[in-house]
């Protein structure tokens, strides 16, 4: 049959929601999935066939975060980024991007609260005195049109179209460098952007392969002709992140050309490494090129804070803290891969600063938030916003804000005026890390607990070296002490001169673990030490307090070395004098690395005792937070909580040691560290024992146990193995009557 339709009409499908995000990337993921588990109902709109956004099969961006790909310890980002990389990294061992963009679509179909409509692109929302009450979603394989409503929406789609057509308040650009004064921002501001990105594969075939150019790509004759642009890892991904192009360009409006440019450069890279000079490329054959650039920056919203370079520098603690960053500030100059200049511009942070939750809700759209690279920071803030983990964090606050929102019939604005504390105390009980902030949950039992367990490790650095590095700069290690008095630390040190040396050591305290910022000394010592390989002692006889990260300093000392080790016991740092920071007059700061400086405490310390699952946080801080079992004890292992009084609940949740110092993007396996089997037992008045849950084969860092509601004065959680590890290592023990 054969039809000529005059006059389409197509029908508009209403849906109502409680809570509608726009964007299917990382950030957009975790708000869905954050307000659908707590109980909103919920929809996640995507334009294109697959979730990640740039992390996707069809873009193929690592997921970095605040951890530097594994430099930064303690840093990496959990809850809901968490449990998806904790997922692909057990499923997928070639880091496949199709199983990683299925990782995230199952995922999202498990939420019976939520609603995935791909496919399908967000737009014309239509706003009433200040609220977006609904906004259209077509479909572009159904050719559906969707009237989606909502009581909160969230703009997660990175260029924030419906952000942008409700009429929300935005920048672009980059600011001047006196708006806020931002060293790093360009004297003037302009309209440049960092540009966009697409990467390729190449693969081993074997056997020698041609690359034949095509006439129309550009042309790179020498190294010369991309300078500082590193290409010997020719064969991975993540080092064409310079291949960049699109900033001195609207990277919204000239989308089209740049992604021509793009392919251009792309095709001319390709050709420089199998034809141009011998980069060892014979056997290599072209597998995949992206045709979608990953975006980097266009619009960046206005809420009531605009976070700057001089919020993230100073590592400022915001009262309404709901995620950090950690990543350096990175800036990409606009001009991309024809700049002269380095292709990238970083200054690494000396923490993990804050953001704010003023930065993720409109400063004029009442009912409209952010998440992702389009939140309320400058240009120069968003160098270290940006990376996908981090916009993860930020997208489940969001998510968790928003159904905050609907619980309360509130504005977000509103939810930071009177329950900014709710929360923060929900995003942590959803396994989120917000540096200052410790549990203080009310309802939570174990607070009101006391705990013993069936042993306990102590901090035991390592004892020989892999190499020994020269005083030639300062050097520090840092430790956390479980004593008032320190009598004196220990370390390992080479005098390759035939007469003694001296040395000056510095005794200072952090404020975190990995914190090297004061420059208050708490006691100086000076010492000699002889030829050759010795244990030297910095005697400082000090009152210290208990619990707390200290660090020594060494100044330089010619002829002399410090023992070094790449084991890292959990709650030490090492570090080196660096200089970080080439936009300010000089500043010289210690730099955090891996590893362990070698040394001893007298007395020793036992930061792991069984007390820090109940320290209101889940990873290393200011103290360990981890109870940590005696390496040299068999399995099983057991920790307990006990109450003065029988208490009734119904819910246990538990939080192990997944290694917060891996990155889960493109490693396989579970962490050793992990336990693996295990049960939880309750004890009910004057009763034995009764096992309530068992479970074997664990590999994730968050579980959450419920049962038929108990009456119990004590429990116990019963570590029967780990995934490799000799200590059954447990970070947080939460119970709760729900």
């Amino acid at each position: 049959m054969t039809f000529l339709p005059i006059f389409i009409v197509r029908k508009i499908i209403t849906q109502k929601y409680e809570v509608v995000v726009v964007g299917g990337g990382l950030a957009g993921v975790c708000a869905a999935i954050a307000s659908a588990r707590l109980g909103a109902k919920t929809a996640l709109i995507q334009d294109r066939p697959v979730l990640g956004g740039n992390s996707s099969s069809e873009i193929r961006v690592p997921v970095g975060g605040a951890c530097h790909g594994g430099e930064y310890r303690y840093s990496r980002e959990t809850g809901i980024i968490d449990e998806l990389l904790t997922e692909n990294a057990k499923r997928n061992p070639t880091n496949c991007r199709s199983l990683w963009d299925h990782v995230l679509w199952e995922a999202c179909k498990r939420e019976p609260n939520l609603d995935l409509y791909l496919n399908t692109v967000g737009k014309s929302p239509h706003v009433e005195n200040g609220f977006i009450k609904w906004i259209i979603g077509e479909q572009i394989t159904t050719e559906k049109v969707f009237r989606f409503h909502a009581l909160i929406f969230i703009d997660a789609s990175g260029d924030g179209r419906v952000a942008y057509e409700a009429g929300a308040e935005y920048r672009k650009g980059r600011e001047g460098r006196s708006e806020f004064g931002e060293s790093m921002a360009p004297e003037k501001p302009d309209s440049y952007t960092m540009g966009n990105t697409i990467t390729f594969l190449l693969k081993n075939v074997g056997k020698p392969v041609r690359f034949e150019a095509p006439d129309w790509a550009y042309k790179f004759l020498s190294d010369n002709d991309l300078p500082y642009r590193a290409h010997a890892h020719f064969y991975r991904n993540e080092t064409f992140w310079w291949i960049e192009y699109g900033g001195v360009k609207d990277t919204i409006a000239d989308a089209e050309e740049i992604r021509d440019e793009l392919i251009k450069i792309v095709y001319g890279v390709i050709d420089h490494i199998k034809n141009r000079g011998d980069h060892g490329a014979e056997t290599y054959a072209v597998d995949w090129i992206g045709v979608i650039p990953g975006k980097r920056e266009s619009r960046r919203f206005t809420g009531d804070y605009i976070l700057t370079q001089n919020d993230v520098v100073s590592l400022r603690q915001f009262s309404d803290a709901i995620a950090y960053t950690g990543w350096p500030i990175d800036i990409h100059p606009p001009e991309g891969i024809w700049s002269r200049e380095k292709p990238a511009l970083m200054l690494h942070l000396m923490g993990r600063p804050t953001i704010p939750f003023r930065c993720i809700y409109s400063k004029n759209i009442k009912n409209l938030m952010f998440a992702g690279r389009n939140i309320s920071v400058t240009h120069v803030a968003l160098g270290t916003t940006r990376l996908m983990a981090t916009c993860a964090i930020i997208g489940q606050a969001a998510g968790t804000a928003a159904y905050l929102c609907v619980k309360y019939g509130i504005t977000p604005r509103e939810l930071y005026q009177k329950r900014i504390k709710e929360l923060q105390q929900l995003l942590l009980k959803q396994d989120c890390y917000i540096p200052g902030i410790k549990n203080e949950d009310e309802k939570d039992l174990a607070l009101k607990a006391k705990v013993k367990a069936s042993s306990q490790a102590t901090l035991e650095p390592p004892e020989k070296p892999t190499k020994y590095e020269p005083l030639d700069r300062v050097r520090a290690q840092s430790f956390v002490v479980s004593e008032e008095l320190l009598e004196a630390v220990y370390v390992l040190l080479r005098n390759s001169d035939s007469s003694p040396k001296s040395i000056v050591a510095h005794l200072r305290k952090g404020e975190f673990i990995d914190d090297f910022r004061s420059k208050e000394d708490i006691k100086v010592v000076e010492t000699e030490v002889p030829p050759g390989e010795n244990w030297v002692e910095l005697f400082f006889e000090v009152e210290l307090e208990p619990n707390n990260p200290y660090w020594i300093m060494l100044e330089p000392s010619e002829s002399v070395s410090w023992a070094f080790s790449r084991e890292e016991p959990l709650g030490t740092q090492a570090g080196a004098w660096n200089r970080l920071n080439n936009f300010d007059p000089p500043v010289y700061a210690i730099k955090r690395h891996r590893g362990t400086y070698l040394f001893k405490l007298k007395p020793e310390s036992k930061p792991y005792g069984p007390e820090q699952v109940i320290s209101g946080q889940a990873r290393p801080e200011r103290a360990t937070n981890i109870w940590i079992s005696d390496p040299s004890e068999k399995f099983p292992q057991w920790i307990e909580l006990t109450w003065n009084q029988p208490v009734e609940f119904n819910t246990v949740y538990l939080t192990f040691d997944n290694n917060l110092d891996r990155p889960l993007w493109g490693y396989y396996g579970v962490a050793p560290e992990l336990v693996k089997d295990y049960r939880l037992l309750v004890k009910k008045e004057n009763r034995e024992w009764e096992e309530v849950t068992y479970v074997k084969n664990n590999y994730k860092r968050r579980r959450i146990h419920r049962f038929k509601r108990v009456r119990a004065e004590a429990l116990r959680l019963e570590v029967l193995s780990t995934n490799g590890d000799r200590s059954a290592r447990v970070y947080e023990i939460r119970v709760y009557n729900e």
